[in-house]
């Protein structure tokens, strides 16, 4: 009987040591957007000591804090991630085909993988390739993996070949399987179904659905691989709804894929203080270029089972000194682009241009900004308008301490796209005319796709004109008044019975969309784009702009440079030698008003077939109701 207690005791004892749970440690990142020197004026920015900016960020700060962290961990395995989106929105982006920087920095911190976003996708599947191309030249089998399971090749084109190439030698993995403290990890990469839509020059490229693709990842995982943990870098994305709930494509992932264990996001560019625990896996966010470091602790129990144990979303700041040695690799990237990029224009990267007084916002009561870039785009081409959107508009002008703005920090403001003609960095300028009512069309597509999207990225920002909009009228007829000019000459309303054609400057990537408006209105609205003589254009190449015309070829002005150039313009009012950026008057004036008003004057003014024939509809509807009303009144007298 002693015997038998004894044995039992020990079993007892031994029990929890068996189960005893197995735990590692996740540092995770996403959006880095090729935002290399934090957030906040370049030339304020000094990670070599601590104190003395209040730039948010940097890939140096970022190097010092992953090392701090894998120290913490002591002897607990470290997993390093990213969700994606690494590169374009800086000078740095401009040379990614090239240097391919930010992969080289992504592997020189040692992370253990990334994935796929839809930025990095905007030079085509041609200019992935040769980002990656550049980067096992510099480092070989050094290089990070780059995940991607739901990546789709078109067999039937050559566009997408060179980034197929990639994938055939291992640089792009459909999963991987890393082995670390006795632990067996399981990643794969997602881009989601947004990110897909907004990456319109991804094609021939394609992406499966991420849910299923998803699946067959975590089947393969956990019954071939045998792994412990499931880890899904997701390029999908959450948001908050209006009651404080959840939701989004990465919520949908963790509902709908049963064996996850873990999904890193990115996309939205939200920064998660606490994951979202969805059936209990951790999905986590690290807002977006390079402002935090997310880590994740978690434990395994023998049985398998997966838990958190806690979570840190680390700032990174002024207070964290950068690692010199990524620093000196920033360095010699802006050398390389300056010689690349920048001195054939005439600038240089830390070349300071301008001083602003207070920090100018894409938000939309906030002017400044936006009239700043839209004026930049008329007076490049010389054109009468000028349209954009606020969501072309990528980054805020950061006034610092001293208010002084370079080169690169500009540039910031419009950083995206690239060449119809030359495949250089940036949308090209197209000038394009249109008569006074298809400019009402457009404006009136431009309003509606803001107000269905509920999305500031979407509403107009406009040059040379003014107008008034009524909320109350029907989609497509609800632009009331359309002034034309500016403050300085005054404003003249436009006829939109006229036959005279009115320039209009835009980008390449803001003017494709006047292409689309009879076919985004299902015929509703007509707008045929044309040049000076009334001549339809056929296509958006043919109305690019020529900055040289007496040299072979198209030369490309890129939106990005017509906003330096305008900028260096400015007037210098103080006799510093930089321009002052305007913020009063005439540069903050309201170029878009809203006017909601149901008084017939505005409901009619300038009214098209739209808003009359829904009217008509109204009267229609009311008189047979009072018709209909009168009928059973009488019939009721008759029966008495």
């Amino acid at each position: 009987m002693l015997r038998a207690l004894l044995i039992l005791f020990c079993l007892l004892a031994a029990g929890p040591a068996g189960a005893a749970e197995r735990q590692f440690t996740l540092l995770h990142t996403n959006d880095w957007q090729s935002r290399l020197l934090g957030y906040g004026p370049n030339t304020e920015y000094s990670p070599e000591t601590t104190g003395d900016d209040d730039t948010v960020g940097g890939v140096a700060r970022l190097a010092s804090l992953i090392d701090e962290r894998r120290v913490a961990a002591g002897e607990q395995p470290v997993l390093l991630l990213d969700a994606g989106d690494f590169t374009m929105g800086t000078l740095f982006h401009t040379v990614t085909r090239e240097y391919a920087g930010e992969l080289r920095l992504l592997s020189r911190l040692g992370y253990d993988a990334t994935t796929l976003g839809n930025h990095e996708f905007d030079f085509r599947p041609k200019g992935l390739a040769a980002m990656l191309d550049a980067a096992h030249r510099a480092l070989g089998a050094q290089l990070l993996p780059v995940l991607s399971s739901n990546l789709r090749f078109d067999p039937d084109s050559v566009e997408d070949d060179a980034l197929e190439a990639h994938q055939r030698a291992g640089r792009i993995r459909p999963y991987l399987v890393i082995e670390r403290g006795g632990l067996r990890f399981g990643l794969f990469g997602l881009l989601g179904r947004d990110a897909a839509e907004v990456a319109p020059l991804a094609r021939p490229v394609r992406f499966a659905d991420p849910v299923e693709s998803a699946r067959k990842m975590v089947k393969r995982l956990r019954e071939q691989e045998r792994v412990d943990v499931v880890i899904a870098l997701s390029h999908m994305g959450v948001s908050r709804q209006a009651d404080g709930n959840w939701r989004g494509e990465d919520v949908e992932l963790a509902e709908q894929v049963p064996g996850l264990d873990i999904v890193v996001g990115g996309h939205s560019h939200t920064a998660l203080a606490e994951p979202l625990l969805v059936n209990g896996v951790p999905v986590l966010q690290a807002g977006s270029e390079i402002q935090y470091l997310g880590e994740l602790r978690m434990a395994v129990a023998d049985d398998g089972r997966v838990r958190m144990l806690d979570y840190r979303l680390h700032p990174i700041d002024d207070r964290i000194p950068g690692d010199p040695t990524i620093s000196r690799e920033v360095d010699a990237l802006k050398q390389a682009l300056d010689e690349r990029m920048l001195v054939p224009l005439g600038y240089r990267f830390d070349q300071p241009l301008a001083r602003v007084d207070r920090r100018l916002t894409r938000a939309y009561e906030d002017q400044v900004l936006a009239n700043l870039v839209t004026d930049a785009l008329r007076k490049a081409v010389d054109a009468e308008l000028a349209f954009t959107g606020n969501g072309t508009i990528r980054d805020d002008l950061i006034r610092g301490r001293s208010g002084v703005q370079a080169v690169s920090d500009l540039f910031r403001i419009a950083p995206l796209g690239i060449g119809e003609y030359d495949e250089a960095p940036g949308y090209p300028l197209v000038k394009v005319y249109f008569t006074g009512r298809e400019i009402k069309h457009i404006l009136e597509v431009l309003l509606l796709a803001y107000q269905l999207r509920d999305s500031d990225s979407y509403f107009p920002r406009v040059s040379g004109l003014r107008l008034t909009y009524n909320p109350w009228r029907v989609p497509f007829d609800r632009v009331s008044r359309i002034e034309i000019g500016d403050e300085a000459r005054g404003y003249q309303e436009l006829d939109l019975a006229a036959s005279r054609l009115y320039s209009v400057a835009a980008s390449s990537y803001v003017a494709s969309f006047t292409w689309l408006i009879p076919e985004l209105t299902k015929g509703l609205l007509d707008v045929v784009p044309k040049d000076a003589s009334g001549r339809p254009f056929a296509a958006l190449r043919e109305a690019v702009v020529d900055a040289d015309p007496q040299r072979p070829g198209v030369q490309e002005y890129k939106e990005w440079q017509a906003l330096l150039d305008h900028v260096r313009r400015l007037p210098d009012l103080d006799g510093d030698g930089l321009a002052d950026i305007p913020t009063q008057g005439a540069a903050a004036e309201q170029r878009m008003i809203r006017h909601a008003s149901l008084s017939p004057q505005e409901l009619f003014r300038n009214a098209g077939y739209l808003q009359w024939g829904a009217a008509a509809l109204l009267a229609v509807l009311l008189l047979g109701v009072l018709w209909l009303g009168w009928r059973l009144a009488r019939g009721r007298v008759a029966k008495l």
